[in-house]
């Protein structure tokens, strides 16, 4: 009677295993993904099955993380799945998937490119180009006269912008792109990036400021070019905010040289200053009419959030650290000393 119940409880088990196997099979092999679209996957360096099973069922490349924990454990995969970037095609099954994770054939070979903060349209050409990512021409024609036209739908601030340009709008980050990637997607990429990053965050929340998204977008590029150490940003920002008060001239050498179209100059003379432009912040009164590149985040929340201060100069020492001052004799008497220096 013993030796009866054990070969029955031995059948059980048995089927029971043998469905178990059955259903994981039929969940591997035949049932697809719920990705609708082609997309580039990155699994970051040191992920265990558990962190890269979160990752697949985010992107909902997977249904159940269980089952696809216990399929990569019973085919002893744990140590083959591999880290970096995977091209993952419409409706993988999870079959297909683990064997594009694990082979050195699934890799997908992306170019890495690094805008930094405070580059312009300009700038983000050549490191685009660089990267033989884009034609640096074409790509400065697109943001500066389509782009926003393409992508105000999308993107509801760009109407915001008074010109064609979306100067300012490229989030300066770290991306990784196709080889032949088109420029309308890569212009996208970093136009999204900038929502999320920048514009999100600040739509749910109060705006105190005086001043509008794309004003304060534009202050923050000022400051960005203006600040070689971000401590110094909320005191730059202070000033640029009092002499907006008070009606004066902002007389920032950055706008100078982004109005003489381009990207840097290492001193900006008298006769500079004399160009005419509405980036010309010694001639015109107020903010340029765009901004003149990409601030970082840490700019834009300093233009936020100036400090209080009544300082209404400052000039750049020979480190780039900033001297302000209150009075136009005060900056002077700086200006004196740095030069004797």
């Amino acid at each position: 009677m013993n030796s009866s119940k054990k070969s029955i409880t031995l059948l059980f088990s048995c089927l029971g295993l043998f469905l178990l196997s059955l259903l994981i099979f039929i969940y591997i092999h035949f049932i697809p993904s719920l990705s609708r679209s082609e997309f580039v996957l990155h699994i970051p360096e040191n992920s265990n099955v558990s962190t890269i099973a979160t990752i697949l069922k985010k992107q909902h490349l997977i249904r159940s993380e269980f089952f696809f924990k216990l399929y990569i454990k019973l085919t002893k995969k744990e140590k083959k799945l591999r880290a970096g970037h995977f091209l993952i095609s419409n409706g993988i099954n999870q079959h297909q998937l683990i064997y594009t994770l694990s082979t050195k054939s699934g890799h997908y070979k992306l170019i890495k490119v690094t805008i930094p903060e405070g580059f312009s349209i300009a700038q983000i050409g050549e490191r685009l180009e660089s990267k033989q990512l884009v034609i640096k021409e074409e790509f400065e024609a697109f943001c500066h006269k389509k782009a926003k036209k393409y992508f105000k739908n999308k993107f509801t601030f760009l109407s915001q912008i008074p010109l064609e340009t979306i100067e300012g709008y490229l989030f300066p980050e770290t991306y990784f792109f196709k080889s032949k990637e088109s420029t309308h997607t890569i212009v996208k990429t970093m136009i999204n990036e900038f929502n999320k990053q920048v514009y999100f965050p600040f739509s749910i929340e109060t705006n105190d400021s005086q001043l509008t998204f794309h004003q304060l977008l534009t202050l923050a590029s000022l400051i960005e070019k203006e600040s070689k150490f971000t401590y110094e940003m909320p005191v730059i920002s202070s000033v640029f905010h009092n002499r907006l008060t008070k009606k004066m001239r902002l007389a920032s050498d950055p706008t100078v040289v982004y109005a003489l179209g381009k990207s840097h100059k290492d001193r900006v003379y008298y006769k500079d200053l004399e160009i005419q432009s509405p980036y010309n912040t010694y001639r015109k009164r107020g903010l340029p009419p765009t901004p003149i590149a990409s601030p970082g985040i840490k700019a834009f929340h300093a233009a936020r959030f100036p400090d209080k201060t009544d300082y209404l100069f400052f000039v750049a020492s020979q480190d780039g650290h900033h001297h302000f001052s209150r009075t136009y004799s005060e900056h002077l008497n700086i200006q004196s000393k740095n030069k004797s220096k």
